[in-house]
């Protein structure tokens, strides 16, 4: 074993001449006297030295934020993640409270449940009584070319009441376009589409009362009519409604126009649902688009 150490030893003293010489004269240019043990600690000095250059570049350098992101950065990163996560949340919310209203309301349309509005005549804009003797009864030549346009318009009987009975309303047609989706119940599709021109005039089906407009993130902008005998009408993704909840209107007056509001849109159209003592019934069943 001393023997060992010892042969150890003297390999690491053993002396040796490094010698540079001129390729040409092979003059001696210059020469060095080394060991093992030298070579071992220049290399050693070297390494050192560049792991302390490569450290320091690291600490005090651009290039630390690069490679090696300090606390302070990663926490403005965790911040701004955080706020992106927040305004998320914050719309999701909203969207969804959205959501929650419109499902109500139209779950109290479709039940009942919302009272029919009263017309306020405190303001004295309404008259008590009428003196028939002094009005012109006989219909104008705007009565009769709309009464024209109405029997020309393609309509149909909605289904009858329980005993049988007919409703005896008559249904307009909302609007004159292309059928791009029909009722489908199967896919929750309790509609008709009608492609058309943004902007076009949507009328009212029937006579009735608006008892609800608003505008929804799915839907955008949208109307429900209560119509007698327990139907309602609705129109969605309309450009603009012109009218306002408790606005009495007459069948075939426009109500809005059509749009291409809505998350659930891919072009100009009316989404048309038709309800009937509270349940979907399909709109082609009693209208010609």
């Amino acid at each position: 074993m001393k023997r060992t150490r010892k042969n150890i030893k003297n390999k690491l003293f053993q002396k040796y001449t490094l010698i540079f010489l001129n390729e040409e004269s092979q003059e001696e240019q210059f020469s060095m006297r080394l060991n093992r043990m030298n070579v071992l600690t220049i290399f050693a000095i070297f390494g050192f030295f560049t792991v302390a250059v490569t450290t320091l570049i690291l600490l005090y350098s651009p290039l630390h934020d690069y490679l090696l992101p300090s606390e302070k950065a990663i926490n403005v990163q965790e911040k701004q993640e955080i706020l992106k996560l927040t305004n998320k949340i914050e719309e999701l919310e909203a969207q969804s409270k959205a959501n929650d209203i419109y499902i109500k309301n139209i779950r109290s349309i479709l039940a009942g449940e919302v009272p029919m509005p009263e017309i306020d005549t405190s303001n004295n804009q309404f008259t008590t009584s009428v003196d028939l003797d002094n009005i012109d009864l006989a219909p104008q030549k705007e009565d009769l070319e709309l009464r024209k346009e109405v029997e020309e318009e393609e309509m149909f009987n909605i289904k009858g009441t329980p005993n049988g009975s007919e409703t005896g309303s008559l249904l307009f047609t909302p609007l004159k376009g292309i059928v791009t989706a029909v009722y489908e119940p199967e896919i929750n599709h309790l509609a008709v589409d009608i492609a058309a021109q943004e902007g076009e005039a949507i009328k009212s089906v029937a006579s009735g009362t608006v008892i609800f407009t608003d505008w929804t993130p799915d839907t955008g902008y949208i109307a429900v009519i209560q119509h007698a005998r327990g139907m309602i009408t609705i129109y969605k993704h309309a450009l603009t409604v012109y009218k306002k909840i408790g606005d009495v209107v007459k069948k075939g007056e426009v109500i809005a126009a059509v749009g291409n509001t809505g998350e659930l849109t891919t072009g100009p159209h009316l989404h048309f649902e038709i309800w009937i003592d509270g349940d979907p019934v399909d709109p082609q069943q009693y209208i010609v688009f």
